[in-house]
């Protein structure tokens, strides 16, 4: 026996290839593009449809602001609209000519609709009129569903799903 052959490495084994195949690859990538491309129009309408809940939250959140405000200044407290364009290009918060709270305009994707201007919340807290707000998107999708934010007599808002009767 030789010196050089008790030295000897034992064979090398081939080593196992880890990880994927481009088929494999390929066949994933495929699968993920389909489902982006069935998920997606239902997320873009999930995006819009929360927007527009957001917006009716935030509307409501300050008319209650203004009312409490309202009654802890004993002062009438109006909530309108900024500029001449629509509610959805934003609303201030005012007590006579002191602005109490500014809210900036809606994404571009939503209107809000109201008659009037403005809003009076009286130094009781109630308000001087009705007032019903419609929050919808402007494109006017059926799959969407507008929010209504209602002031009562008694000067307390509310949302509901559905546009405004």
């Amino acid at each position: 026996m030789n010196r050089c052959d008790s030295h000897r490495h034992p064979p090398v084994r081939p080593r196992r290839q880890r990880g994927f195949t481009l088929v494999e690859m390929v066949i994933v990538v495929f699968m993920v593009g389909v489902l982006a491309t069935l998920a997606g129009p239902m997320f873009s309408d999930f995006i819009i449809q929360q927007s527009i809940r957001n917006a009716a939250y935030e509307l409501m959140s300050d008319l209650t602001y203004a009312r409490s405000e309202a009654v802890k200044r004993n002062l009438s407290v109006t909530v309108s609209k900024i500029g001449t364009g629509t509610w959805a290009g934003g609303w201030k918060i005012a007590a006579g000519a002191t602005t109490l709270r500014q809210h900036p305009a809606l994404a571009a994707n939503i209107t809000v609709t109201m008659a009037n201007a403005s809003v009076a919340f009286l130094l009781n807290g109630r308000a001087s009129g009705l007032a019903t707000f419609t929050i919808d998107d402007t494109a006017g999708k059926a799959s969407i569903v507008a929010r209504c934010v209602s002031v009562d007599p008694g000067g307390r808002p509310q949302s509901v799903e559905g546009a405004c009767p």
